[in-house]
């Protein structure tokens, strides 16, 4: 069954402009596209798979790289329009307790924003471990951490900013990121 791009009825945030989020969204749809795309293919090369093996191979690698690409998309999205005021939860308060301060959470988050390369800055909860990671993602696919929880998505790649900010404002960006973050929706996705 093909996967259906997710609508993000965005207010109007504060620092991203329009034209940023209708760049930014078309890019999304695109990557919608790939994974409904890769699987079609996929399913019609495998009617020979022993002639088609070469690119099974690898339309399916390519595959991890275009559905993380949707995902991370969604999540990000749907965490955008609020006001950036963090409220009081489990999700600030276990940061707290791990990172000495909600505080230093946030700055080694935005730290890691600003380091050079493009890929994401996730948080991600183990819940096995009982852990947070701040984590940097360059592919999509490399560098994500199996079996964790995604908390907050931060694109990083030069598409979700290069409208509105050059490369030398990605703390700016970031901020403005933070700043429309709807912390209630994010809470939500951590589940001690």
């Amino acid at each position: 069954m093909p996967y259906t791009e997710q609508q993000f009825n965005l207010p109007e945030l504060a620092g991203l402009s329009a034209k940023q989020l209708e760049v930014h969204l078309k890019l999304y749809a695109g990557y919608v596209k790939n994974v409904n795309d890769i699987q079609e293919k996929l399913a019609e090369y495998r009617t020979d798979s022993a002639a088609n093996a070469v690119a099974i191979a690898e339309l399916t690698r390519r595959f991890g790289f275009e559905f993380n690409g949707m995902r991370l998309h969604e999540l990000y999205f749907e965490a955008l329009g609020g006001n950036g005021e963090v409220v009081e939860n489990s999700l600030k308060g276990a940061l707290a307790t791990q990172y000495g301060s909600f505080e230093a959470w946030l700055t080694a988050f935005k730290a890691l924003g600003v380091m050079r390369g493009i890929g994401w800055v996730l948080l991600t909860y183990d819940e096995k471990g009982k852990v947070f990671n701040n984590v940097w993602v360059s592919d999509h696919e490399l560098g994500c951490l199996v079996d964790t929880k995604i908390i907050v998505a931060l694109d990083m790649w030069e598409h979700a900013f290069m409208v509105d900010y050059v490369p030398a404002q990605k703390a700016d960006y970031v901020a403005m990121v933070l700043t429309n973050l709807q912390w209630d929706v994010v809470g939500k996705r951590f589940n001690p």
